[in-house]
């Protein structure tokens, strides 16, 4: 027995949103990247905090910036306008802010918790201080509506 319900509403989600919520969906999947990278080399180097952080920070974000280019371009804004370099500006930014919050935030474990979790709490949290101040630009000033919601 399959029963089939059909809801008619004239609900309106406003594009800033789906924007928003697209958007989170893609930091998502570059937060996944981000970490796997970061612990695939903070376990080779056995290094879990300081400042060689703050370069396995940098060769992550090579890879997940371009990841994030593609998928926020194609489906958070679809935008036709090649913008790449100015992302990448915004992004550097980014990075220069999170990579030293991430290393710096590693060196003081106040829980004393295991080396490893508290390396992966700080990257999330310095990933998605990073990715808050990134939406904004990149809604405002990379990607901008030409037209309004």
């Amino acid at each position: 027995m399959v029963i089939k319900l059909k809801f008619k509403t004239n609900l309106k989600i406003p594009k800033s949103l789906i924007q928003l919520l697209t958007y989170s969906l893609v930091g998502l999947s570059n937060m996944i990247l981000d970490l796997l990278i970061v612990n695939i080399l903070m376990k080779i180097f056995n290094t879990y905090n300081g400042p060689l952080l703050m370069a396995f920070n940098i060769i992550s974000f090579l890879l997940y910036s371009l990841n994030g280019y593609v998928l926020n371009k194609k489906f958070t804004f679809k935008s036709e306008e090649k913008s790449y370099l100015k992302y990448m500006i915004v992004l550097g930014g980014s990075v220069i802010i999170e990579s030293p919050l991430f290393s710096l935030l590693t060196t003081f474990n106040i829980f004393s918790l295991d080396k490893v979790l508290w390396a992966n709490i700080c990257k999330i949290i310095s990933f998605t201080l990073g990715g808050v101040m990134c939406f904004l630009i990149n809604k405002f000033l990379i990607f901008k509506d030409k037209k309004s919601d």
